[in-house]
Order: structure tokens, then sequence, then C-alpha cells
């Protein structure tokens, strides 16, 4: 059977049609097989008439019942020359010929508008699959590749370029409207070579490097975002991940301490607040409990808390920043 006709769609039609055309309908396959009928019992039969109008290619018209054929109008559904089936109206042909056309019209316009969906769907998959796998290659390339990649999207992977990532799609659209854009992990990116020129002014963008390693362009981006998230620093701004030292902690190179890490993960959700308005403000208590708008004594004591809980005194540097190191850790597990 053609997969562009196929057995739920023939049904839906039919049972949505019958609902306002006096006239038992058919839907016959290629092979002249009824796959959808008004009357159920049809359904698997063969079709006289539809046999006929596949070989003629043409309507063919019954005016008499007979105890192989019933009255009625047939009329194959042809798309590009492709013979995907018959519509089939049970009656009197000078009543029905006209319903027929109808029928044989909207059987087309979907099947039509479902193989446009498919195609989209289809290409959109191929994007998928494409940005998925510029994300694993780790810049070892086949030849079969580069070529996909330039004559799709226009990406020449033998030239370094930039990864520009945004969390809002329109944003690149805007200054990118001539680049292929993905979706990429709820994020959009798009990829520029190093010549074209960066309009950045107010845009909320990150950009890589120039690189010709394409996957630790796009780990550039997410990693920075994520630093900028777990820091709470407004995203407002362009951000150029070169800028962004801190955020290479975010591939974690250093070993995590599993026994901190597991104390780190029950605290998590009640302290990481605390904590990250700690730091960014240099350990100053104050400063911290005016941006939690809690009072001193109660950020004192929630770093008491946290000391308590995993030996690590936060008012200590190194201690900060193990800590920070393993909250960050939880925060990407969790993001």
């Amino acid at each position: 059977m053609s997969n562009l006709l196929t057995k739920e769609q023939a049904n839906l039609i039919v049972k949505k049609l019958m609902a306002d055309i006096p006239y038992n309908i058919n839907i016959m396959n290629e092979q002249g097989y009824i796959i959808a009928s008004g009357k159920n019992h049809r359904i698997g039969e063969r079709h006289r008439g539809a046999e006929h109008a596949i070989k003629q290619k043409a309507m063919v018209e019954i005016f008499k019942d007979t105890s192989l054929e019933k009255r009625g109008t047939n009329e194959p559904i042809i798309l590009n020359d492709e013979l995907l089936g018959v519509v089939g109206i049970s009656g009197d042909p000078e009543e029905v010929r006209p319903f027929t056309k109808l029928v044989k019209s909207i059987v087309l316009l979907l099947i039509e508008e479902l193989n446009e969906f498919s195609k989209k769907e289809k290409k959109k998959q191929q994007r998928t699959d494409f940005i998925k796998d510029l994300f694993l290659a780790e810049g070892n390339y086949s030849e079969e590749f580069e070529k996909r990649s330039l004559e799709n999207y226009g990406i020449n992977l033998l030239r370094p370029n930039r990864c520009i990532l945004a969390t809002e799609q329109q944003v690149l659209r805007k200054l990118f409207p001539l680049e292929e854009l993905f979706e990429w992990r709820n994020k959009f990116l798009v990829f520029i070579d190093t010549e074209v020129e960066l309009n950045t002014e107010v845009a909320k963008i990150i950009v890589s490097s120039d690189r010709l390693n394409l996957s630790r362009s796009m780990k550039e981006v997410e990693n920075t975002l994520l630093y900028l998230q777990f820091s709470k620093i407004p995203f407002d701004q362009t951000f150029f991940t070169a800028d962004v030292y801190f955020a290479h902690l975010f591939d974690f190179p250093i070993e995590l301490d599993q026994e901190l890490l597991k104390k780190v993960n029950d605290i998590y959700d009640e302290y990481y607040e605390t904590l990250v308005a700690f730091a960014n403000n240099s350990t100053n208590v104050k400063a911290g409990a005016e941006q939690l708008g809690i009072h001193r004594n109660t950020l004192n004591y929630r770093i008491e808390r946290i000391q308590t809980l995993t030996q690590k005194d936060p008012r200590n540097w190194s201690a900060l920043w193990t800590l920070m190191y393993h909250f960050a850790y939880c925060f990407k597990q969790r993001n």
C-alpha cells in the first residue's frame, strides 16, 4: 500500500465526510482493495469498479448493480503520476459524480499537506542528527561529513568557526538572518566563519573562540551559560567564552570528592542560593545578607550550618571554592 495514503488517513476521511455526504464512501488502495468504507463489513474486499479505474487510470462509472459490482462512480487518486488509490461513492453516477470529485480533491490536499509535513520533519531530524554528530565528532570529520556540512548548512569545517549561543531564537534570527540556526538542548546555535563581522550591541549571546573543533566550541558556550546561571550573573549582554575563564570548571577536570558530593547533594536545594550570594559578595556577610533579603545573623547561621553539614567552612577561601565546585556539579546535573 502507498505510504502516502494509509488506512488510518483513509478511515479518518471517510468518517468525517460520511457525516455530510448522504452516500456510502469507499476508499481503495492501489491494488483495488477497500481500506476504508462507510460500511465497515466491506473493508478488505476487492472492489471491481476500482480495479477498472486503476487499469484505465480514469473515472469509471457503473450504472447497474450486478453480483460483482455496485452502482456508483470510481475515480483514481493520482499524485505526481503515482497512483495512490481510488475513491468510490455508491449511487446513481449522475448524482454522486460531484461528490466523488470532491472527496478525491480532499484526499489529494490532505496527502500533499502530510507529505510536506513529512518532508519538514525529515529535514528537522536531519538537522538534529547533524548537530548531534558535530558535537560527538571531537573535530575528527570524515570527508562525507565535511561535504554535508558545507552543502546543507554552509559550514566549512576546514576553516575556524565560532559557535554563538542564545536562549531566544529571535536573537540569532535578527543578528544572523543568513546563517543556519540549530536547536540544541533547549538553546539555539549558529556557526559563523571568522570573517563574518559581529554586531553584538546589547545582544544576549555567548560567543566561542575561533576553532576548527566545533564540538569544543559548543561545550565552551554551554559551559559559559551554565557558569552565568550558576553564579546568578545576568545574561543581558554579549559574553565571550575567552573572557569567562571559570566556565572551564564546568567540564569538571578536577576529580570530585564523592563523600563531599553526597553531602552537598543532600543540602543543595536549601543552601545553594546562600552559598552563591556569600561567594559573589566576597564572603561579606552584610552585603550577602542584603542580596538575599535576610538578617545578617540568619546568614551567619546558614554558613555555620553548611560548615556543620559538610565539614567545610565557607569563610575559608580554599574550602569555599571546594564547596562551590561541588555545588556547581550538582547544579549542572539538575540543569
